[in-house]
């Protein structure tokens, strides 16, 4: 489908045949899709709005709740996947009344704003291992990866400005997660992507789905001991950060940091602590009950006096969101 003269739309099939856009967040429907301006005034009010709501009668404010599209006290990796799409790209998609309101608001532009940086980030990340080391395979370790989009999208980045680096060498994406629909849709983006003429066509990409419980993350082990000599990412995006416990976030961090090369990195997002996030955020996510953590800086940085990584490189996005990366030692 053309969504102007120069750029196309790519689609892979979801459950019961059902086109979904395969997000690309160098289309200019994505891009057109972010304003810096109107999401920083939606933060600044963000807090009165709150306030406001609270004060409506029950019906009103039930209605809200569940127009929030929250499943066991989060957002499942598909209903983000469409939030990330936004209003630009997600017309074509047969939507409910609640999903067509929610893909509009600009507060869920924070989403598409946190991907394109992490993605951006990620690159800049491999693009030097990718030259020092052309022999060496790629491989990315998505935990609570759903659909992959900021993987999938890092490749983008690296393939549009230097795509000699991906040829010829092994390029795998491995999602560790408990959800089916995300990682089942980001095999069909692959699949799709690898067809003559499209972005990863001749490239040897390779994604795997694996059952993973980060609870219980001896699989990680097992995994990166295999890929020892490959360029090895890890990446958390709206996940392991956002929701787990610092045991498991330390155990994680441990269990890869074990069998990992020297240069691998950890990615990821995490939100603010409470004395300093947005406080509309805090309120809306503690009123529609997403059992969100309110880990901060501070907080990754005492879990990490207990692993063997160090805080690399940081960068937040209005008062909610912290991207970060980490090294070894």
């Amino acid at each position: 489908m053309n969504a102007n003269e120069n750029q196309r739309i790519l689609y892979a099939i979801f459950e019961n045949e059902i086109e979904m856009p395969i997000l690309d967040i160098t289309h200019p429907l994505f891009n057109a899709s972010i304003d810096h301006q109107a999401y920083h005034l939606s933060c600044l009010k963000s807090a009165r709005s709150i306030e406001s709501l609270k004060k409506m009668p029950s019906f009103i404010l039930n209605i809200f709740v569940k127009m929030s599209n929250v499943d066991n006290s989060y957002l499942s990796g598909m209903r983000t996947l469409l939030y990330k799409l936004g209003p630009n790209l997600s017309p074509g998609i047969k939507l409910s009344f609640r999903d067509k309101w929610a893909v509009k608001q600009t507060s869920f532009m924070g989403l598409r704003i946190r991907l394109r940086d992490l993605c951006q980030r990620q690159s800049e990340i491999l693009l030097p291992q990718l030259k020092q080391f052309p022999d060496r395979n790629l491989c990315f370790f998505n935990i609570a990866g759903g659909a992959a989009t900021d993987s999938i999208n890092t490749l983008i980045l690296i393939q549009e400005s230097e795509p000699e680096l991906l040829k010829g060498r092994k390029i795998e994406i491995n999602i560790l997660d408990i959800d089916t629909y995300g990682p089942n849709f980001a095999k069909r983006c692959i699949d799709v992507l690898k067809q003559p003429g499209e972005r990863f066509h001749d490239l040897d990409i390779t994604l795997k789905t694996i059952h993973y419980d980060w609870s219980q993350p001896d699989a990680l082990l097992k995994m990166n001991l295999e890929r020892s000599d490959w360029i090895q990412l890890c990446s958390s995006e709206g996940g392991l950060f956002e929701y787990g416990s610092d045991s498991d976030i330390i155990e994680n961090l441990n269990h890869f940091f074990t069998n990992s090369p020297a240069d691998a990195r950890i990615t990821g997002s995490l939100i603010f602590d409470r004395a300093n996030v947005n406080p509309g955020y805090l309120g809306f996510t503690e009123f529609i009950g997403v059992q969100i953590r309110y880990l901060g800086l501070e907080g990754l940085q005492r879990i990490l006096t207990q692993t063997s990584w160090v805080l690399e490189e940081y960068h937040e996005i209005e008062n909610i969101y912290i991207l970060f990366s980490l090294k070894k030692a």
